[in-house]
């Protein structure tokens, strides 16, 4: 909510924005944003006891809105969207509707006229008013609700230096830490150009998680401390910053929190620090490095004195530490309606050979190239508008595309984990964020086509989703269902991940895993309410081993992994508690393990000089970290004849045989709204619910 300065118009002004953010027009800017003449926003929901503005709480200050009334900065209820068929548990200690709300109750006919489209049924079971055309910021405020009833102070004292905290040999163990766990995830290897204290200090302060909980109570808040007091520094005066030490730095800390025990705020906006890194590498012109990289290495660089001045091996990296801050970018603002700041260039991806690595180097190049061709791909069909009918077509060419690509790129990827020797699990992961993306972009689709209907014609036909049909193609269906196999198989590829190394992931892997999780949670909800019947397959087994698995590779309660198995763990027992109060048989509920008794941990010895996943101590995985069984992924790489096939198997006017009829009204409450109960079938007298004719798969 963007806070915006006294007007005399502040009472004319229109509904708010689609995200549940009405414009206040008498509320100044904070105390420390005014005396520091910047930006006062908030831009967090309002579960959280106290309200702060985006500055002060990425900055860890004091701001002045802490003491005011929290029902001045809360929505006009007038221009927020409702919930609907609210179920009364969620995350505990989090709001619920009041009793006899109508978010409490039956779904309002009002939800038809809101300013932006909701998934009313997908997320119906979510108490939270959030915004789900931007799933991954949703599941990122489910995942910062309070977990402890006072945050976590960082430490008072002033360390002036990583030395002061810390001995040089814990230093160097600490580095090598960093170099061997966290910088695969990197794919880059970090440039130290003479003293870097600032990248040291934040690779010391993400690899002191690894430290002993005693020991990290007391370490961890002052090399927190001393971080943030060095970003505020750096957020001040910018320009006085701008290195490639402070780029990369900057790169770290928007992938990994912090882990100082239990806080408050659950992590900090990667997305902030990550703008500031592009600005910084666009000031330095990082981007023009691939051309000229490519330029020496093919010798085709013009004769000029700033070209004779040039060396290939460096502008290699700075080319390499420019592609990996864009797909970093791309990975953070995926899903959460913002555009990154950076782009790729075609000398960015040409810059590195499509060639089987033969070198662990060689390995982490190819996986720079194919992330940046993932998100490439993943952003064009984000990006593709469908702003009324008369752009449907162009919208089911620009998605499939995008689809057809990550098919090219699925097929490159699946075997590496399998046909080479290191880095097995980076590979691996590389297709799990491959399926992340893809889970996305359709998503993304289906949840578009659903906006288009009802904003032309102000209503919602049950039937919607025959009205997008291009090319005669009933996409929405195809597209719908592959939602939730995705969603699956990106489940179903953490699990045969090594859980010791899967607690290493950046924390939006794990917002990720909770928005499929979530996903397949809330189908199955529409399953039993419209059907009255149990979703097929093994999605409550994997629900839970995926939240075993989340606990097992956390560090702390404040560890997003954690976090995210908290949530996937509150969102089944709402469930569990929904089959109790219907009568069926409730699974038995899952006790979440604590994370202390299993804290990844390293052994006491590591050298500093070891990069190799195979030369550091397992923790009870196999050492290549990841399995071999990819079956499970096949049916996640869909080419058009799919859709073809859907063509030719609508035979009548409606398209639509018998059994693909219900089908396609179980797809139409998969992103629509249950206005109308048709179609339901006889009833079952074995099990006193309907009957369901035809796999809705």
């Amino acid at each position: 909510m963007k806070r915006s300065r006294e007007s005399n118009r502040g009472d004319e002004a229109g509904p708010s924005s689609g995200r549940g953010r009405s414009k206040r027009s008498k509320i100044q800017a904070c105390t420390s944003c005014r005396k520091h003449k910047t930006r006062c926003e908030i831009l967090d929901g309002f579960t959280h006891s106290k309200v702060r503005c985006h500055r002060c709480k990425v900055l860890n200050s004091t701001c002045s809105y802490e003491t005011m009334d929290k029902s001045l900065f809360a929505p006009d209820p007038s221009t927020s969207p409702s919930s609907s068929n609210v179920s009364a548990t969620l995350v505990d200690g989090l709001p619920r509707p009041a009793a006899g709300s109508p978010a409490a109750g039956a779904p309002d006919a009002s939800l038809l006229n809101e300013p932006f489209p909701r998934a009313d049924f997908m997320w119906s079971f979510v108490p939270q008013d959030l915004d789900w055309s931007a799933p991954m910021v949703a599941i990122q405020e489910l995942c910062k609700q309070p977990i402890s009833a006072e945050p976590t102070v960082l430490s008072a004292v002033n360390d002036q230096s990583l030395v002061n905290i810390l001995t040089q040999p814990e230093i160097d163990h600490h580095l090598a830490m960093f170099s061997a766990k966290y910088a695969p995830w990197m794919n880059f290897t970090l440039i130290h150009e003479g003293a870097t204290p600032f990248l040291d200090l934040v690779c010391c302060t993400i690899s002191s998680r690894y430290l002993d909980i005693a020991t990290r109570s007391n370490i961890a808040p002052r090399l927190q401390k001393l971080t943030e007091d060095t970003i505020a520094r750096m957020i001040f005066n910018p320009a006085r910053y701008e290195s490639l030490e402070t780029i990369q730095g900057l790169i770290i800390l928007s992938l990994w929190s912090p882990i100082c025990g239990i806080s408050q705020s659950g992590g900090r906006d990667g997305k902030m620090l990550i703008s500031m890194a592009v600005s910084m590498a666009m000031n330095m012109r990082l981007n023009e490095s691939s051309a000229l990289a490519k330029g020496l290495r093919d010798n085709t660089l013009s004769a000029t004195p700033r070209h004779s001045q040039l060396n290939y091996e460096v502008e290699l990296n700075k080319a390499r530490l420019w592609i990996v801050l864009a797909n970093t970018e791309s990975m953070l603002c995926l899903g959460s309606g913002r555009k990154p700041l950076s782009r790729r260039s075609q000398a960015d991806i040409d810059l590195i050979p499509l060639s089987s690595p033969t070198t662990i180097s060689e390995g982490r190049d190819l996986r720079i190239r194919l992330l940046a061709e993932v998100y490439n791909a993943a952003e064009e069909g984000m990006g593709v508008q469908l702003n009324h009918r008369g752009e449907i077509d162009s919208w089911y060419t620009g998605v499939s595309t995008a689809l057809a690509s990550m098919d090219r790129l699925s097929r490159l990827i699946l075997p590496l984990s399998v046909v080479h020797d290191h880095d097995k699990f980076y590979y691996h992961m590389l297709l799990t964020i491959l399926l992340s993306c893809r889970h996305l972009v359709l998503y993304n689709a289906v949840f578009h086509a659903r906006r288009i209907v009802r904003d032309t014609n102000n209503t919602t036909s049950p039937m919607w989703f025959l009205e997008i049909r291009p090319h005669g193609l009933n996409v929405v269906l195809t597209w719908g269902k592959e939602v939730l196999q995705v969603a699956e198989a990106l489940l179903v590829s953490i699990l045969q991940t090594d859980y010791s190394l899967l607690a290493t992931s950046p924390d939006i892997v794990f917002i990720m895993i909770g928005f499929a999780a979530g996903l397949v949670v809330g189908v199955k909800f529409l399953v039993s309410d419209r059907f009255g019947i149990e979703l097929l397959g093994s999605g409550d087994k994997l629900l839970d081993q995926t939240m075993l698995a989340l606990s097992h590779g956390s560090f702390s309660e404040d560890h997003a992994a954690r976090r995210c198995a908290q949530v996937i763990h509150s969102m089944m027992t709402s469930w569990q508690e929904k089959g109790q109060s219907s009568g069926s048989p409730p699974d038995a509920q899952l006790h979440l393990p604590s994370p202390l008794a299993y804290t990844p941990r390293s052994d006491s010895s590591l050298s500093q000089h070891s990069h190799s996943l195979e030369e550091l101590p397992n923790f009870g995985g196999s050492s290549s970290g990841v399995s071999h069984t990819h079956a499970s992924h096949t049916h996640a790489s869909h080419t058009h004849a799919s859709h073809t096939h859907a063509a030719h198997t609508h035979a009548s006017a409606t398209g639509m045989s018998g059994q693909d009829y219900q089908g396609q009204e179980f797809w139409s409450h998969f992103f629509g709204n249950d206005s109308m109960d048709y179609l339901k079938g006889p009833k079952n007298p074995a099990d006193g619910g309907r009957t369901f004719v035809g796999n809705p798969m």
